[in-house]
């Protein structure tokens, strides 16, 4: 008896350090994109202002020489804004990935009150492009996904249709999680790299 209580209060301290950590994790997250869309936008206004220091007329002549200065200048500028654009697509994609598991965890909780059981069946890893895409699908039309109240109601008799649209919701929500991180690699490697260019740029004479 003492072993099992023991063996139980293990399992309850591995969850309560799980869920501290999870929390720190996610916090950490918001973070550090938040930092970098701050600097981002920041860095972009301030370089921008001071384009007048890299030229003073922008012409293009594929005959002249390639002004180095020039094009270090607009290639940190593009890579700015892909970390920018990153950075939106990241807070996006965090979003609707909390409004799935929330949809998760309350579809789990009205599944057991109508005593209805259903499998975590397995969930296919995505890749980043294909998570990119489901992105749009879960932003263009959430209510596709999401498991109501009517839902579990209308499927109740139907388990195996409710069981197909509680494992597609996992799957959504799978994808945006791996969409977010994805995205923060993206975001702190192109400010990274942003930075590196548009810092050269300031030194060449």
């Amino acid at each position: 008896m003492n072993g099992d209580n023991n063996e139980r209060n293990k399992i309850q301290e591995y969850q309560e350090r799980y869920r501290f950590w999870s929390g720190k994790r996610i916090s950490q997250l918001s973070f550090h994109n938040n930092l970098l869309l701050t600097l981002g936008i920041a860095a972009i206004g301030y370089f921008w202002k001071e384009r007048d220091s890299v030229y003073k007329n922008l012409i293009i002549d594929f005959d002249s020489s390639i002004d180095c200065k020039v094009f270090l200048f607009f290639v940190g500028i593009a890579i700015l804004f892909l970390s920018v654009l990153s950075g939106f697509l990241l807070s996006l994609s965090r979003l609707y990935d909390l409004r799935l598991t929330a949809n998760i965890a309350l579809t789990r909780k009205r599944l057991a009150e109508k005593e209805v059981n259903l499998e975590d069946l397995p969930v296919s890893e995505t890749g980043f492009l294909s998570s990119i895409k489901n992105l749009w699908f879960v932003f263009w039309n959430y209510r596709q996904y999401e498991i109501t109240k009517t839902t579990i109601e209308a499927n109740k008799s139907n388990k195996k249709s409710l069981q197909n649209r509680f494992t597609k919701l996992r799957q959504k929500s799978e994808d945006l999680s791996t969409s977010t991180w994805a995205l923060l690699k993206c975001q702190t490697v192109f400010m990274f790299f942003s930075m590196f260019f548009l810092i050269v740029v300031l030194f060449i004479k």
